[in-house]
């Protein structure tokens, strides 16, 4: 059990990310795209890193059960754990051993995992936790995975360099050629990964230390430079080392406290931080990591009350929406217009809204956060607005990426207003899912048979709320004082337009002291 011990801690890391932050990840797979297709895999190759970034996108998808996704990452980490030992532990070579001319006896890479081997898996874990609102906004697909992915190639290609053989140099030759192939597909993983190879020359006897050391310092420099002038033309020279790393950036802003779990990761592959636990590290070296997931973990909980109520309203569970707004002492905006969503598909527009809290608190992000991107252009459409709707889902995509969420909000804005030929579009983009192909489906019945639209529990409660003016203006990006103009300023005729013009009136009358957007 002692020497397992390691691989139940790492399940029992993704057993509590699936448990604490299913939300989360299930977010994360809405914000994230995969299509079967060899136009989707071209689209990522154009940059430094492809390869990685189209395998995160391909395994985000199965976060649309959180479990699946958290298990596939639990064996991801698990196998990471079972790499790293044998990668980067100190060998020697057995000089009687008649392969040892050849490659390092296999009995000397046999080496359990300890305690000091859960820190990258921490940090790991770190790079998940600390998110919150940049869920919405990184613009790197598969991100969740992609550290993971990349880390373990970069471990691998370490070991993979201490079972070439040492004769001929053959080493030596393989460490530039490795640089020259795992740069474009993995970008930074793949520099690291060099990196690593030259730290295991002054571990690995029968090394070229020296020129070896050389070779992949001059590779890590060269190679990135090399392919900006002749391949990757699209990629900011600023950014050509750090391909494939997440862009914590906002309105030419950085910040780089995010980037603390990357520094740690990285710094965890030579060991210094696990080596300063190595004498109590069998004991304690459990609690260095534990504390640092601790300390980064993302704990604003009307970050987490946004994410259910906006899966609840995905699957038009009104009373859970309510049932998750009851718990906000001072809820952000986003959920005060979300709970009075909920009480209007209720029927609850009395006395009821009294029983919840209002409030104006701001998401606790070091950028602004504006609900057009989160939740208002969900809210745009169930409010009866969908050219707004549209709008942002376009602007988004072309500004973070196209995504499911954007997909499926456009295939409903577009069947609700009648533009058969755009859903069709979408639709087809969502048929090359793995998760979303039935629900497109389902819509796309009714390219057929509009009278459906009229009976879809998703789309029924919308059509009363539509208006006859089709316009576009500009709602500069302040969704609620836009919403409470447009429902105030043109009543409508329908039973539910007049009903949610006296519902609007009369909370924007007691609370409009804390109608704050940024």
């Amino acid at each position: 059990m002692k020497k397992w011990w390691p691989y139940v801690a790492v399940a029992v890391a993704a057993v509590l990310l699936a448990v604490f932050e299913a939300d989360l990840l299930y977010t994360a797979q809405e914000q994230n795209l995969f299509l079967h297709t060899p136009l989707f895999f071209e689209q990522q190759m154009v940059r430094a890193g492809g390869l990685l970034t189209w395998a995160g996108c391909y395994l985000t998808q199965f976060f649309y059960y959180p479990m699946l996704g958290a298990g596939l990452l639990g064996l991801l980490w698990a196998f990471l754990l079972w790499l790293l030992p044998r990668s980067l532990h100190p060998l020697q070579s057995t000089i009687h051993h008649p392969l040892s001319t050849i490659h390092p006896p296999l009995s000397t890479l046999h080496y359990p995992p300890s305690t000091i081997h859960l820190f990258p898996i921490a940090c790991l874990l770190m790079t998940i936790t600390t998110l919150g609102y940049w869920v919405y906004y990184l613009k790197l697909p598969g991100v969740l995975f992609d550290a993971t992915l990349g880390t373990i190639v970069a471990v691998l290609m370490a070991w993979v360099y201490r079972l070439v053989p040492a004769r001929y140099a053959l080493r030596t030759v393989f460490v530039p050629l490795s640089a020259c192939i795992a740069y474009p597909l993995f970008g930074f993983y793949g520099l690291w990964g060099v990196a690593l190879m030259a730290l295991s020359a002054w571990r690995t006897e029968g090394s070229h230390r020296w020129a070896d050391t050389v070779l992949a310092l001059l590779a890590i420099v060269a190679v990135p430079l090399i392919c900006y002038h002749l391949v990757y033309h699209e990629t900011n020279i600023v950014n050509i080392y750090w391909a494939a790393l997440p862009v914590f950036s906002y309105s030419d802003h950085r910040f780089f406290g995010y980037y603390v779990p990357y520094i740690l990761l990285v710094a965890s592959g030579p060991t210094p931080i696990p080596s300063l636990l190595r004498e109590g590290g069998k004991r304690w070296g459990w609690v260095f990591p534990l504390a640092l997931i601790a300390i980064f973990w993302y704990k604003d909980g009307n970050f987490y009350r946004e994410l259910a109520m906006s899966r609840c309203i995905d699957r038009q569970d009104w009373n859970g929406v309510l049932s998750v707004a009851r718990g906000a002492k001072e809820p952000t905006r986003a959920i005060c217009l979300m709970r009075n969503l909920a009480l209007f598909r209720l029927g609850q527009t009395g006395n009821e809204m009294t029983g919840y809290p209002n409030g104006s608190a701001r998401p606790d992000a070091p950028f602004p956060v504006r609900m057009v991107h989160t939740v208002g252009k969900k809210l745009y459409l169930e409010y009866g607005i969908p050219n707004y709707c549209y709008r942002w889902c376009m602007e988004d995509g072309v500004e973070y990426g196209w995504t499911v969420e954007r997909l499926r909000l456009m295939v409903l804005c577009s069947l609700v207003n009648g533009e058969f030929t755009a859903a069709q579009h979408y639709i087809n983009l969502l048929k090359k899912t793995d998760f979303h192909g039935s629900w497109a489906r389902h819509y796309e019945a009714m390219l057929y048979r509009p009278p459906l639209i009229a009976n879809d529990p998703a789309l029924k409660p919308i059509l009363p709320l539509l208006r006859n003016d089709n316009f576009l203006t500009s709602d500069q990006s302040q969704l609620e004082h836009f919403l409470i103009e447009h429902i105030l300023s043109a009543p409508g005729n329908t039973r539910e337009q007049l009903e949610l013009t006296r519902f609007t009136m009369r909370y924007y009358r007691t609370n409009r002291s804390k109608i704050i957007e940024p």
